[in-house]
């Protein structure tokens, strides 16, 4: 369940840092330098195989020439938690480092495109330190270094087919690998015996799951683009290890000469939501380019609960309490369906160099009854910008995000224990991304 609900946590939390560096939310829609200069809008265009891959597959078909993309993002994230017993504990988060990259190509004469790519979908990182409140029956384990990372990669093939110099459509099927790390002292929800106890915890987990895209573009003119793409859920099945030691908790049960440590395997389902997006891109005149594009992810039908299954514990007392070597928890989450707007400019302002900028805002889509600092993709505003230098048939690029420091209170909370009653969480990134784009 841990794992599950910090799975989650892990997303947000991190999706917080791939909310900066991507001018959108955590589940990333485009991905080029380009489009994260632009405040994450997705511009097609003859050298992005990378926005077409991740954003609308139709792009390729916008390809003249065999194209090579390859970026490389650093992000920095920065937070403090607060509640009964911590005031303003920092997130401890070190930059994390998020390869991505794409090759694609037209197929001879025909009007056919294809493309290959490497693009996170998911790359979080959320390290918290701060004291463990007291819980139920005043359990506590006192300060601990709360961490979730979750890191989501999709490798994916796509086609593109031109009907004609006004439409193209295109799709692709891809493979996301998935790892879990969560590491933590964890209240259990709604196991019937453990309900509101608290245990440390410690789980890594790993699963594959596939996905699919499909995407229309549109050319009414030859300055005027509309692009129209879904993205398919994705169901990971992950499994692994879980450790941990529950030796506060025994000790309040008069248990503590028990042996308190334990190891499970460990399953996750974790469900990745179908996404929408829809935009237009406008070349003004020679010199200016406009984007716009709209967002919409389906948290509200995949993270209502995390669920989490323990399997073969190793700890007799547990196994006598709750009558199993299993364990079975979840952790309500109920997210919101979430919409985001993003608009971005590119400036040419010599032959070979151009000025991009944007801005983003997202709906936030995770309620305050369910709030934690590991689920705190809580971020609305972002403004970006960029540079592309252009020699020969290469292009240098560099795009940086900022993400406004978002603040997000807890009255009362709906987890077990109330821990998180009255808290509040602030967290903000910012990305710097370097491209390199090759026209062959």
């Amino acid at each position: 369940m841990k794992l599950r609900r910090h799975l989650g946590i892990a997303v947000l939390a991190a999706g917080s840092l791939s909310a900066s560096a991507y001018g959108q939310s955590f589940y990333w829609n485009t991905a080029s330098t380009q489009s994260q200069a632009m405040g994450g809008a997705y511009v097609p265009s003859s050298d992005n195989a990378l926005d077409a891959m991740a954003a609308n597959p139709a792009g390729l078909t916008s390809l003249n020439r065999p194209v090579l993309n390859a970026s490389v993002s650093t992000i920095f994230a920065r937070g403090s938690f607060s509640n009964s017993v911590n005031t303003n504990a920092p997130m401890t988060t070190s930059p994390g480092v998020v390869p991505y990259g794409a090759f694609a190509m037209p197929l001879g004469h025909s009007r056919f495109s294809f493309g290959l790519s490497f693009v996170p979908e998911l790359a979080s990182v959320s390290d918290w330190q701060y004291a463990d409140a007291p819980g139920a029956l005043g359990v506590t384990y006192g300060m601990q270094e709360q961490k979730a990372a979750i890191l989501s990669g999709r490798s994916a093939a796509g086609v593109g087919f031109r009907v004609n110099s006004h439409l193209s459509f295109g799709a692709t099927l891809g493979v996301d690998y998935n790892s879990n790390t969560l590491h933590t002292s964890y209240i259990f929800q709604n196991q019937p015996t453990l309900q509101g106890t608290k245990t440390l915890l410690d789980l890594h987990t790993n699963g594959t799951g596939w996905n699919g895209s499909l995407g229309v573009l549109a050319s009414p003119t030859s300055k005027l683009q509309l692009s129209l793409a879904w993205k398919s859920r994705t169901v990971i099945n992950s499994t692994g290890t879980a450790t941990g030691d529950a030796s506060a908790l025994f000790s309040a049960l008069g248990a503590g000469s028990a042996p308190s440590t334990f190891t499970y395997s460990a399953a996750v389902q974790n469900v990745l939501p179908q996404s929408w997006l829809a935009g237009a891109s406008w070349n003004l005149n020679p010199r200016w380019l406009l984007a716009f594009q709209t967002n919409w992810v389906n948290w509200g039908s995949s993270f209502v609960t995390l669920p989490v299954t323990l399997t073969n514990g190793t700890n007799a007392v547990i196994n006598s309490v709750v009558g199993s070597p299993t364990l079975v928890d979840g952790v309500p989450l109920n997210w919101k369906d979430q919409y985001s707007f993003h608009t971005g400019a590119e400036h040419v302002v010599t032959e070979r160099g151009a000025l991009r900028f944007g801005y983003s805002y997202q709906s936030n889509p995770v309620p305050s009854s369910t709030l934690t600092p590991l689920t705190a993709a809580i971020m609305s505003h972002q403004l970006s910008a960029g540079y592309v230098y252009r020699v020969g048939k290469s292009r240098f690029e560099a795009a940086y995000g900022f993400a406004f420091r978002a603040s997000q209170s807890v009255g009362t909370s709906g987890l077990q224990a109330g821990e998180y009653n009255n808290s509040t969480v602030k967290v903000g990134t910012q990305a710097l991304t370097l491209g390199f784009t090759h026209v062959f």
